[in-house]
């Protein structure tokens, strides 16, 4: 943008930022702020998400009540967005994630002279592991609200064939690559250690079926002689019962962002043993901390991780192909992964590429616009 060109409103809009979600908007925000101005970047959250906005002031959120992902959480939700568009008129209003993507855009189709709609699913519902009714619903309703949405992020190519092939009009699709900052927060070597001959496996996320979690469970206790493993992270969605934890497996908890560091710079190896996976912040985490990665063939996983070379790619997603996959790890030289997936990072998986990207998104459906026409000027 030129210093005289008028600056961009952004609405981003979310029903759930726990994980991915925020981890996106925390890592864009400055860059945004930068180019559009802090007065302009504006997010609307769930109130109890609002501490995962790290380094996001106040005075850029506007949060709404939610008890859950229920119909009256929704509805304020889309009561709040409503307020907030009559109220900042915003040149953009940038959806994410499924439900919001339902609600707000449906809102949408009942207002006049609306704000331009970018929307990212952040994960298809109709790839996720559901019955062939719920996918097919999924795929006709992303369908028909393409027609009011002026363009759709695809986070990975993975999700861009997926919404071609659902039936998407590709001329509603941009593939945008997620990003990170290269620096790393702040953390002490001195604050965390991990003692052991064993080969050190790591797992960041949530204790739930889609990552895989069970899975790393029972690897584990057929490979106690051999790794050990620490896991971070506890249930958000639904937890798949009690499990016996075999003795080389410790629970962390949630850790704070410089705990997670700490740990990322003893382990050898990160696993992302996820049955699907729309992208994948952990994988960037562990590739900025020079440590390669062992994970399923699955979404978009491939894409980031190169086998052999930046980690190692294990398939069919179960037990037994990630037993496989840590007895290869103990044999290959995984410092020389670390470093090539480090400088794969610095070359496709910086934030800045990913601002660069959306900005062009931003331009186009401001600038093909009637309300806005000839607004963004870069």
């Amino acid at each position: 943008m030129t210093p005289d060109s008028p600056r961009l409103k952004i609405i981003h809009v979310a029903e759930t930022i726990r994980g991915g979600i925020a981890t996106y908007f925390t890592e864009l925000h400055a860059l945004q702020c930068q180019t559009f101005g802090k007065e302009n970047v504006c997010y609307i959250v769930p109130s109890d998400h609002r501490a995962d906005l790290i380094g996001i002031a106040n005075s850029n959120i506007v949060a709404f009540d939610r008890s859950g992902r229920n119909l009256p959480s929704l509805m304020r939700l889309a009561l709040e967005t409503m307020r907030q568009v009559q109220v900042a008129k915003p040149d953009i209003v940038h959806v994410h994630s499924t439900l919001a993507g339902l609600i707000v855009r449906t809102a949408f189709v009942f207002m006049r002279n609306r704000p331009a709609i970018v929307y990212c699913s952040h994960g298809w519902a109709f790839s996720r592991e559901t019955s062939r009714f719920s996918n097919a619903v999924a795929k006709v309703a992303e369908r028909l609200l393409a027609k009011v949405t002026d363009k759709i992020i695809c986070i990975s190519q993975n999700e861009y064939s997926a919404a071609r092939d659902a039936g998407i009009p590709e001329k509603k699709l941009s593939l945008v690559l997620s990003g990170m900052r290269n620096e790393r927060p702040n953390f002490s070597r001195d604050d965390a250690s991990w003692n052991t001959s064993k080969l050190k496996v790591l797992f960041i996320g949530r204790l739930d079926r889609q990552k895989g979690y069970d899975f790393l469970i029972e690897a584990a206790r057929q490979l106690e002689t051999s790794i050990d493993v620490r896991m971070i992270g506890s249930a958000v969605v639904n937890e798949e019962g009690d499990h016996t934890m075999p003795s080389n497996v410790t629970l962390l908890g949630w850790l704070a962002r410089t705990d997670i560091e700490a740990q990322l710079d003893l382990t050898d190896i990160a696993v992302i043993p996820s049955r699907w996976e729309a992208f994948g912040f952990v994988a960037l985490e562990a590739m900025r901390a020079h440590k390669p990665i062992l994970a399923f063939r699955a979404g978009a996983l491939p894409e980031i991780i190169e086998d052999g070379l930046t980690g190692l790619i294990c398939d069919p997603a179960g037990t037994q192909a990630l037993v496989a996959g840590l007895r290869r790890a103990s044999q290959v030289n995984l410092r020389a992964l670390g470093e090539a997936g480090y400088d794969r990072f610095v070359s496709m998986f910086r934030i800045e590429r990913t601002h660069q990207e959306l900005l062009k998104v931003y331009a186009l459906v401001v600038t093909t616009s009637p309300r806005h026409l000839s607004k963004f000027v870069f």
